[in-house]
């Protein structure tokens, strides 16, 4: 059944009846289940735009007060902090600062130093959630 709305009131136009109009019920949830597998699976995979190719060990092992180092925390706490200010939770920031933060980064990239820093940063992500 379709309804359109016009000035006055609204008109009802009906379809003809036809063995397909029972079975589209049927398949609607389906498709419907197909759709919203297909957008969970492409809100998992995001792209970032950093360092990907920086390991954790080359973070552990690249002096904190070097230019690199400064560059790379600064690449670190803008994720964190555009995640934070775009998350619709809770404030995964509050009373942290950056010192604490890359912290809790070192002691994830002394555990997995093959991993990249951008993963790195996402794990803590999830851990500051809680996760």
């Amino acid at each position: 059944m379709i309804t359109t709305l016009t000035g006055r009131r609204p008109r009802v136009a009906r379809a003809a009846p036809n063995a397909v109009e029972g079975k589209g019920a049927a398949i609607c949830p389906v498709v419907l289940a197909v759709a919203m597998s297909t957008a969970h699976a492409q809100e998992a995979t995001k792209t970032v735009i950093g360092p990907t190719d920086f390991s954790c060990g080359k973070w552990i092992n690249t002096p904190k007060r070097s230019a690199e180092y400064e560059v790379l925390k600064s690449w670190v706490t803008g994720y964190l902090s555009g995640t934070n200010m775009g998350s619709a939770g809770p404030d995964f920031l509050q009373g942290r600062d950056v010192d604490g933060l890359t912290a809790l980064i070192d002691n994830y990239c002394s555990r997995n130093p093959l991993h990249a820093i951008t993963q790195a940063t996402y794990q803590l992500i999830l851990e500051l959630r809680g996760r």
